[in-house]
């Protein structure tokens, strides 16, 4: 199982789009918030991406009727939370393990910093894709995909093409 997950697109329909277009194997496309308006254009235009793409909403997703959570259901019994970090984190990505403790998820996937991340915490995987229109991380523009191999989660972060 591939999941993509891109974050914080802040009104660059372009860079979610050549970002999707580059990786239509994934079975899974996940906005971690700040992007709802590019993200429902796409859907529009290109609507096979629909009943795959989930959207939690950010706190620039203003008039959003998104979810401020999701959680997803995965193979083999493992589960995603996706959340855009605004709420759930608190002071601290320590916060957000938590969350996913409570939540039971081995996966939580986030986006607000603007800055890539990948770690384990006792059992759970957190991954920041980073932004892909605006880092604060000095990299350039990225995404990450997430393979699901039997029980592990491997992760990478791509740059977003220019």
């Amino acid at each position: 199982m591939r999941i993509l997950a891109i974050s914080d697109t802040h009104g660059k329909i372009e860079a979610l789009e050549k970002v999707f277009l580059l990786h239509p194997e994934a079975d899974l496309y996940i906005h971690c918030g700040d992007g709802e308006r590019e993200l429902n254009s796409f859907l529009m235009a290109y609507p096979t991406y629909t009943g795959r793409t989930y959207h939690v909403k950010g706190n620039c997703d203003f008039s959003s009727t998104s979810p401020t959570e999701l959680v997803l259901e995965l193979e083999n019994g493992h589960r995603l939370l996706a959340v855009h970090g605004h709420i759930h984190m608190g002071a601290s990505i320590g916060s957000l393990y938590h969350y996913a403790v409570q939540a039971g998820a081995d996966l939580a996937i986030f986006g607000h910093l603007h800055c890539r991340y990948d770690n384990v915490q006792q059992g759970v995987r957190i991954v920041s894709p980073g932004s892909a229109a605006r880092p604060r991380d000095g990299q350039p523009a990225a995404y990450a995909l997430i393979d699901l191999v039997g029980d592990q989660y491997v992760v990478s972060h791509g740059d977003v093409p220019l």
